[in-house]
């Protein structure tokens, strides 16, 4: 989509330079940081702009398509987004801190360095995910699917994640302190680096390997 394509006349004021669409939308710049998005976006989205606007206003959007939606650096605290689709979508460096994604479908989304420090995850998909550097202190992480998800470097400090699948995902120097890990699957995990101290593994034996 071009804006302004037409020739300017000799009186007419040049046009600014559009904002990154992360800032405006970290900011609250409203209807306009809706519109760069929708500029910005692939034009093969799935998401729907109203449902877009919809998790602005009312920081809610339970069950809504937000397939590749493009949210890089966006302020979500305390949203609701249970069992919303964010398949593909990006997320990176973005602000969820207490928000609720029960349920939600994150596979293969970009979620490296974000804030997700005491969000509910319960139940929610990340198979394929980036969630390198994410912090994920406190997150209730209860069955959620982290298959073959990149938990690099991430801080899983008291995380909950009784009963998750982590076959194949990387916790390479994750920080694990106070972590549950109770039930939870980790064939083929990568652990090398990783930090165990007062963990709950999933026999329920606790290790004090790395206090």
């Amino acid at each position: 989509m071009t804006v302004g394509a037409g020739q300017q006349g000799p009186g007419a004021r040049r046009a600014r330079p559009r904002r990154p669409v992360a800032h405006a939308f970290a900011r609250g710049g409203g209807a306009l940081a809706l519109a760069a998005l929708a500029v910005l976006a692939n034009p093969a989205q799935a998401w729907d702009p109203t449902q877009l606007r919809q998790l602005r206003d009312m920081h809610a959007c339970v069950g809504c398509d937000l397939t590749q939606a493009n949210l890089i650096r966006a302020d979500l605290r305390a949203s609701d987004l249970g069992a919303a689709d964010l398949t593909g979508a990006t997320l990176f460096y973005s602000n969820l801190i207490g928000s609720r994604l029960a349920g939600a479908h994150l596979d293969k989304a970009d979620l490296r360095g974000a804030n997700l420090f005491y969000a509910d995850l319960s139940g929610a998909s990340f198979a394929g995910a980036d969630m390198t550097g994410a912090n994920l202190v406190g997150a209730r992480m209860q069955a959620a699917d982290l298959t073959g998800t990149d938990l690099s470097g991430a801080n899983l400090f008291r995380a909950d994640l009784t009963g998750a699948r982590l076959d194949s995902a990387d916790l390479g120097s994750a920080y694990l302190h106070g972590a549950t890990l109770l039930r939870a699957t980790l064939v083929g995990a990568r652990l090398d680096g990783a930090v165990f101290c007062a963990t709950t593994m999933p026999d329920g034996a606790v290790t004090d390997d790395d206090c």
